[in-house]
């Protein structure tokens, strides 16, 4: 009788990074004094730390959920329009954006589907161009912030970025323009618009 096959951890460099980054994520929003933000960093990290542990083999929905697109856009719009008209930085918004995050968690945690190759060289020149810019605003963030709690005048003098939005967002257009513009982003890193 053959013994079972040994489980062994799969540790690519992009997922030591995404866990590395997100952790780092997860101590300065915690350190800022952003705990839910934390929280919800640190679990992420948890989440990637377990699945490779696991070769990958957490399985959430044993099959994939596979809404209708109109029954998806209705939801999304139902639960955008919440997000413009609910009073910034409170409790309906927390409740609307876990209830956002748990239905994509459900929606992306599957394996991805096979898609077209392409070259080695465009995909390695795509990921050092996002992963540059990822890097570059998260230390402009981190920079501004540290500046704006450190030096006097700080929030004029270095603000962050959601201090620059803070004047587009109070309005109800300007959240709207702003939720619109994040709920496609989600759904085009979701792939929904390929979807059959």
């Amino acid at each position: 009788m053959s013994s079972p096959q040994r489980l062994v951890p799969s540790w690519s460099l992009s997922s030591v990074l995404w866990i590395c980054v997100l952790a780092i994520m997860a101590g300065f929003q915690t350190w800022r004094g952003a705990y839910v933000d934390g929280i919800l960093f640190f679990s992420l990290v948890a989440m990637l730390i377990i699945d490779r542990l696991t070769g990958g083999r957490i399985v959430i929905m044993k099959k994939p959920i596979a809404a209708p697109k109109i029954l998806t856009l209705a939801i999304t719009g139902v639960l955008g329009m919440v997000l413009v008209l609910a009073p910034r930085h409170s409790w309906v918004d927390l409740a609307v954006f876990i209830a956002i995050g748990v239905t994509v968690l459900l929606v992306a945690w599957e394996p991805a589907p096979d898609r077209e190759q392409r070259p080695h060289k465009a995909l390695l020149r795509s990921m050092w161009m996002w992963s540059l810019l990822a890097v570059a605003i998260c230390l402009w963030e981190a920079a501004a912030f540290v500046l704006s709690v450190t030096m006097p005048g700080g929030n004029e003098d270095y603000p962050t970025i959601s201090v620059l939005l803070d004047p587009f967002v109070e309005n109800v257009w300007g959240r709207l323009v702003f939720v619109g513009l994040w709920l496609a982003a989600g759904y085009g890193l979701l792939r929904f618009w390929r979807r059959t």
